[in-house]
C-alpha cells in the first residue's frame, strides 16, 4: 500500500530546479510513495522573509502547514531552505500558544493546530521507505561512482530542536548512496556553507565558499557531488560553468540531486535535454561507467 505524503515543490522546483522535481516524481512511485501536491500552496518565504517581518515569515509557511493538516498529510519539502523554514515555524508555533493565535489570525480562515509532520527527502528515503527496500529496488547499480555527499548547512541545523539525522555528522545521504551501489567517500566539507542565496548580493563570498568545497571534493578524488539542496546544487554547479572569470573552477565534477541518482538506479531514463539543465554535463561520467 502506498504511503501518502503532502508535497510542497516550492518555487525552485517549478523553475531553476525542475530536474529535481522531475526525478522525484520519476522515482518515488517505485518505492511506494504517493505524492499529493498541497493545493494552492504559496512561497514559504525562504530565504529573506524572516529578516523583514517575523509574523509574515511564520504566516507564509504556516498557511501551507495548515493546508497539509486539513488533508491529514505530513509535508515533504525537497528544498533545504523550505524544509528549514517549515520545521522552524512548526517548532515556534507549537511552543507558543500566543504566537500560534497571532499567526492563525493572519492565515484565516485556515486554523493551524500544529500537528503537521515536516519531512525532507532523506527522512522519507531512510525512515519511511528504508535503506533495505531501496537496495532491493535497484535495477541499475551505480557501481564505480565515487560520490561525496553534500548536505549543506541548513538541512540538519535547525534551531529549537533536533533534526532526524545527526546535526554535525549526518549519514542519511551516505546510506542512500551506498544502497544505490555507489561509493560514499568520506570528506571534510559535507556540512560547509556554499553561500546559498548570497550569490545575488555577495558574489565573491559564494565564489570563495563554493570553491573551497569543490577543492575538498577534488582532494578525495570524488567522481561527483550529490546533494538535496537546490541552492547548493546551483552554486557548486555554477562555480564550474566558466560563464564568468570567477566561475571557472577546474574541478569539472557533476553535481547531482540525490533523486536523479535514485531514479537512475531504479532504472529510469531521463528525457532528452534533462542533463542540459546542469552546467557540468554528467553524461560523460555516467557513460564511462555504463550508467546511461
Amino acid at each position: 500500500m502506498a504511503i501518502q505524503i503532502g508535497y510542497f515543490p516550492g518555487c525552485s522546483l517549478h523553475s531553476s530546479a525542475k530536474e529535481y522535481n522531475d526525478s522525484i516524481k520519476a522515482s518515488f512511485g517505485d518505492l511506494g510513495i504517493e505524492l499529493k501536491e498541497i493545493p494552492d500552496w504559496n512561497c514559504c518565504g525562504a530565504t529573506a522573509a524572516h529578516s523583514l517581518n517575523e509574523a509574515l515569515a511564520l504566516a507564509l509557511p504556516a498557511r501551507n502547514l495548515a493546508m497539509a493538516e486539513q488533508e491529514g498529510l505530513s509535508l515533504f519539502a525537497p528544498c533545504s531552505a523550505c524544509y528549514h523554514r517549515f520545521l522552524l515555524t512548526n517548532r515556534k508555533l507549537c511552543a507558543s500558544e500566543e504566537l500560534l493565535l497571532e499567526v492563525n489570525e493572519l492565515i484565516a480562515p485556515l486554523d493551524y493546530k500544529g500537528s503537521t509532520e515536516v519531512k525532507n527527502i532523506l527522512d522519507i528515503l531512510v525512515e519511511d521507505v528504508g535503506v533495505k527496500k531501496i537496495k532491493e529496488s535497484v535495477k541499475r547499480p551505480l557501481k564505480g561512482l565515487r560520490l561525496v555527499s553534500y548536505y549543506g548547512c541548513l538541512l540538519t541545523r535547525v534551531p529549537h530542536g533536533q533534526a532526524s539525522d545527526d546535526q554535525e555528522n549526518p549519514v542519511y545521504m551516505d546510506m542512500v548512496v551506498e544502497a544505490l551501489g555507489a561509493e560514499p567517500v568520506p570528506w571534510p566539507s559535507k556540512m560547509d556553507c556554499c553561500g546559498a542565496s548570497l550569490n545575488i548580493t555577495e558574489e565573491a563570498i559564494v565564489c570563495r565558499l563554493s570553491s573551497h568545497i569543490l577543492d575538498n571534493a577534488q582532494a578525495v578524488t570524488a567522481g561527483a557531488v550529490v546533494t538535496s539542496c537546490t541552492l547548493c546544487q546551483m552554486n557548486l554547479d555554477l562555480m564550474q560553468s566558466g560563464t564568468k572569470p570567477e566561475y571557472n573552477h577546474p574541478a569539472n565534477l557533476p553535481v547531482f540531486y540525490i533523486s536523479e541518482l535514485l531514479a537512475l538506479a531504479l532504472g529510469h531514463d531521463f528525457p532528452q535535454g534533462h542533463w542540459k539543465k546542469h552546467f557540468v554535463d554528467p553524461r560523460g561520467v555516467l557513460e564511462k561507467l555504463g550508467l546511461t
